[in-house]
């Protein structure tokens, strides 16, 4: 067999038993086989045959271009691009990791955070405490520092959501009720599953889960009046499991503010 067509059979080998080895870490955990630790590990050497395959893949384009010859493209083609992707996105949380504070929580009100009350029930062996985790002693850009202190530092646009909702002091406009009601629709925009709400009570609480691993985020908001013109709403979002989500927490909730305006 000629070296350029082995290598584009290589790369798609390796595309092939690299996603097996992904699908079955994620999956795994999601089934309840393992835990999300244990499926970061079986990622691993998945992740490593996908930059293998990659390798190969460029080798197979390499020797293309060099003698003009298309042998094994279909294989190529595929195997080289399946490989990139399979091999970057792991790169790519590896340097989320390194770069987000190593946090799983944030909230808009870190004096005040709204609670979990309705999820307490549903969070079952959740290794992460419900409680606040603000205080906590965590060290981010070469420093002891709070947590709290390092979602304000990473996060410095993550702020309560205010709206001026009724600026005639109509008698019969009330702006909490309008917030909250806009929160409830956005929060299933989201395809956030919606486990408690109350209107009176200002509570919304909810849940959210990754497609990959099945990662579950406890959610809660809280909606409350402004004044006599306005409302504010709050969030508070955590991951049941690890340390560091990488910064999805603050995108779950940044794109959740984003929305509402």
């Amino acid at each position: 067999m000629r070296p350029q067509y082995a290598a584009a059979i290589l790369s798609l080998a390796c595309f092939v038993l690299g996603t097996a080895i992904a699908l079955t870490a994620s999956y795994g955990r999601q089934l309840g086989w393992w835990d999300y630790p244990t499926g970061l590990e079986i990622l691993v050497p998945g992740a490593v045959i996908g930059g293998l395959g990659a390798a190969a893949g460029a080798l197979w384009l390499y020797r293309a271009f060099r003698d003009n010859n298309s042998a094994g493209w279909k294989f190529g083609a595929l195997g080289l691009a399946g490989c990139l992707v399979l091999a970057g996105i792991p790169l790519n949380q590896l340097r989320l990791y390194l770069i987000s504070p190593p946090i799983h929580e944030i909230t808009t009100d870190p004096e005040f955070p709204p609670p979990f009350v309705a999820l307490l029930p549903l969070r079952g062996n959740a290794s992460n405490s419900p409680d606040y985790d603000g205080m906590k002693l965590v060290t981010y850009g070469g420093r002891l520092t709070h947590s709290a202190a390092a979602q304000k530092k990473a996060y410095p646009d993550i702020k309560p959501f205010v709206a001026l909702l009724n600026p005639s002091q109509a008698p019969d406009v009330d702006p909490m009720k309008i917030l909250f009601w806009r929160g409830f629709e956005r929060a299933k925009d989201q395809g956030w599953n919606i486990v408690y709400f109350d209107e009176k009570d200002g509570r919304i609480e909810a849940t959210h889960t990754s497609f990959w691993f099945g990662l579950v985020q406890d959610i809660s908001i809280r909606v409350r009046a402004a004044g006599r013109i306005g409302a504010r709403l709050d969030i508070r979002a955590k991951s049941r499991e690890g340390d560091n989500d990488m910064g999805e927490t603050a995108q779950l909730v940044r794109s959740y503010i984003a929305s509402l305006k």
